[in-house]
């Protein structure tokens, strides 16, 4: 017989699961000189550490030149080492990735030589990069949007803290209001972390996003008409601003460009917001066909969510903690 015990220990065991692969978004910054002097900085994230490791494979015309001792930097596992291609370089040459899996955020490429700049996020499902024109301005409006749909959709600690919001809202109104709340401050503290105007460490944030949702689900189990219900749009705006932090080390802690800003900031937001609201209109449905499914057992599966995203994210709370 399943109990409530039995519950609580499963969702557990599923919570050291989630991250057994690859967690966060890692980064390969490729520069090639006039002389086809390849430098290579991979950026990895601290959280990845117990992760499986994936393999970034060069053509096989590249060697190692030269490799730097491994050091860790705002919450990144940093490798610079300088790569040898022959005379031809990288440019109309294939990068692959092996190891990711469909869950995995994937790696994001960026090469640049004199002539040529090219970036991509590799995922299972696209593995490779081609090194063979410059980007349009339209193409990386493209990629960023596409980086910002998949970084929420992956990005389980945001699903959750969503998904805590629609549990919360008792009207449609409360829901609208509150998600506008969210949005409205992960987009400002977002632009903040990518210009640099506030920055905050990477494993703190990560830390305090997850208490966040912890909040949340101690709240789904209230019973009372506590503040947070009460102000609900109130308690998403002030959580939204860690959120956006979250957000913005993705794009920030990369490195990118300064002319790049402008366009990755809008259409990166952009691609969080397409996510957002497919996710809420689609956990929304089925909540919906649950509960008349189930409705006489409403109130229990309301609680049974509330106890899995509460052991979910006290797991990634602990974790997270140990990284300081």
């Amino acid at each position: 017989m399943i109990t409530l015990k039995n519950l609580k220990i499963l969702l557990f065991l599923l919570a050291t699961q989630l991250f057994a692969h690859q967690t966060g978004l890692s980064y390969v910054d490729i520069k090639e000189d006039t002389k086809h002097k390849i430098n290579v900085i991979y950026k990895k994230p601290l959280s990845d550490k117990k992760g499986k490791d994936i393999y970034i494979r060069y053509p096989a015309k590249c060697f190692t030149t030269l490799q730097e001792e491994q050091t860790i930097e705002n919450g990144f596992i940093i490798n610079k080492f300088e790569l040898w291609c022959t005379q031809t370089g990288l440019e109309k040459s294939k990068i692959w990735v092996e190891g990711l899996v469909f869950s995995d955020r994937g790696v994001l490429i960026r090469y640049e030589n004199p002539t040529v700049t090219t970036k991509s996020l590799l995922r299972a499902t696209t593995p490779f990069i081609e090194i063979n024109h410059e980007n349009t301005n339209f193409e990386l409006f493209l990629e960023y949007v596409n980086l910002g749909i998949k970084h929420i959709w992956s990005g389980y600690d945001h699903l959750l803290f969503v998904l805590s919001l629609v549990l919360l809202a008792t009207t449609m109104r409360k829901l609208l209001f509150s998600i506008s709340a969210f949005t409205l401050a992960h987009s400002v503290t977002l632009a903040f972390g990518i210009l640099g105007i506030v920055n905050l460490g990477v494993a703190f944030v990560e830390a305090m996003i997850a208490l966040s949702i912890v909040f949340l689900a101690r709240e789904l189990l209230d019973e009372k008409n506590s503040f947070t219900k009460r102000h609900l749009g109130v308690v998403a705006f002030t959580f939204g601003l860690l959120h956006g932090f979250g957000f913005s080390t993705v794009l920030r802690t990369i490195g990118l460009p300064q002319d790049e800003i402008p366009l990755s900031l809008l259409s990166f937001n952009i691609g969080i917001e397409i996510g957002q609201v497919i996710f809420i209109f689609g956990v929304t449905l089925v909540l919906k066909l649950l509960y008349i499914v189930i409705k006489q057992y409403k109130q229990q599966l309301h609680t049974l969510i509330a106890y899995g995203i509460g052991i979910i994210s006290t797991y990634w709370l602990i974790d997270r903690v140990l990284l300081f």
